[in-house]
């Protein structure tokens, strides 16, 4: 009774609730590296301070604009470099946890393979 207790519920539950969690890492680090977030604000200036609206000669204007587009290039910059560290990071994540959900299955088998492998003297 026991044992098909534990089988119900390795080869059941427990393998949805491996499932669950690697999906749930996956998403974590996509969070973590606000993936979707840089990538709705990718062309945003980046930590702009004092060039809003600018007022006075042509020349000051195109000095301000000339500035937002500057900062816009160094936020999509450094925008891209995480967004590309955070997929990269969920794509290990989530290679890992497909690994380990196909291997989930084989675990309660490996003990059963040790012992017949120990009790036949196999010598690697």
């Amino acid at each position: 009774m026991l044992l098909t207790t534990f089988f119900s519920w390795w080869y059941g539950v427990g393998w949805l609730s491996l499932g669950r969690k690697v999906a749930g890492r996956v998403n974590g680090v996509l969070k973590f590296f606000s993936v979707g977030q840089l990538a709705t604000s990718l062309f945003a200036p980046f930590r702009q301070i004092s060039a809003g609206n600018v007022q006075g000669p042509l020349g000051v204007q195109l000095r301000a604009w000339g500035d937002k587009q500057f900062s816009r290039v160094i936020g999509a910059i450094v925008r891209l470099l995480l967004i590309f560290c955070g997929i990269i990071g969920a794509f290990l994540y989530g290679v890992l946890g497909l690994i380990m959900l196909v291997i989930w299955p084989l675990l309660p088998v490996f003990p059963l393979i040790g012992l017949v492998l120990t009790v036949s003297g196999f010598k690697p």
